[in-house]
């Protein structure tokens, strides 16, 4: 786990718990920010470049699915590792189904545990690399006109300039000049790699209107 500082949260309502993860998992540039109740957790979380969440499954008041439950509909991608004392098989699956990273039972191995978070690490700094990487791509998009965003939009449905032309009423030389600045704006070298831009985007395919 390298390449900054791992941000690990830990969530158990057993003090003892929570000092033996951070003891487990001493050694590694963390930071841990731990919390014996799902809402003093959900108060404070503010999403970070490369950190998971250790979470006892059975907590009182708000338990681990109920956290989850508000992540997920906040939009947090934050990878999660439930832990149970019990084998409980239904909450495991729908954890699962609701996209949690992982599960451990009770009492956690250490060696697994450290596996485990390294694992979620890595898929956190992923998604996030991923995040910025749309978010460049989106940034260079908001650079176009209108008039350069309805002709992008035209050649990744699949028009030739003089369709499109035709269709705009100007010249295809017009046409060329805009998609010549669509290339270097979005710093794409082909229709090829403009559609993928789209389709990474998930931008409309269908001419913008005029």
């Amino acid at each position: 786990m390298s390449g900054g500082v791992a941000t690990i949260y830990i969530v158990d309502d057993d003090d003892l718990v929570l000092w033996l993860y951070q003891e487990l998992l001493r050694g590694v540039a963390l930071s841990f920010k731990v919390f014996t109740c799902a809402r003093a957790f959900l108060d404070s979380y503010s999403p970070g470049p490369y950190e998971c969440l250790i979470c006892d499954l059975r907590m009182p008041q708000t338990g681990g699915l109920d956290l989850q439950r508000e992540l997920v509909a906040a939009g947090a991608c934050l990878p999660i590792i439930f832990v149970s004392a019990y084998s409980e098989v239904s909450a495991v699956v729908e954890a699962i189904k609701a996209g949690a990273f992982d599960f451990l039972e009770k009492p956690v191995d250490g060696i697994q545990l450290r596996e485990k978070v390294a694992k979620a690490l890595e898929y956190s700094r992923g998604l996030h690399l991923e995040r910025m990487r749309r978010a460049a791509r989106a940034a260079r998009m908001a650079q176009l006109t209108l008039k350069e965003r309805q002709i992008a939009n035209l050649v990744v449905a699949g028009r030739s300039s003089r369709e499109i032309s035709s269709e705009l009423g100007i010249s295809t030389r017009t046409v060329e000049n805009h998609r010549a600045r669509i290339s270097e704006k979005l710093h794409v070298g082909s229709t090829v790699e403009l559609v993928r831009l789209f389709c990474d985007l998930n931008q409309v395919f269908a001419s913008s209107p005029s």
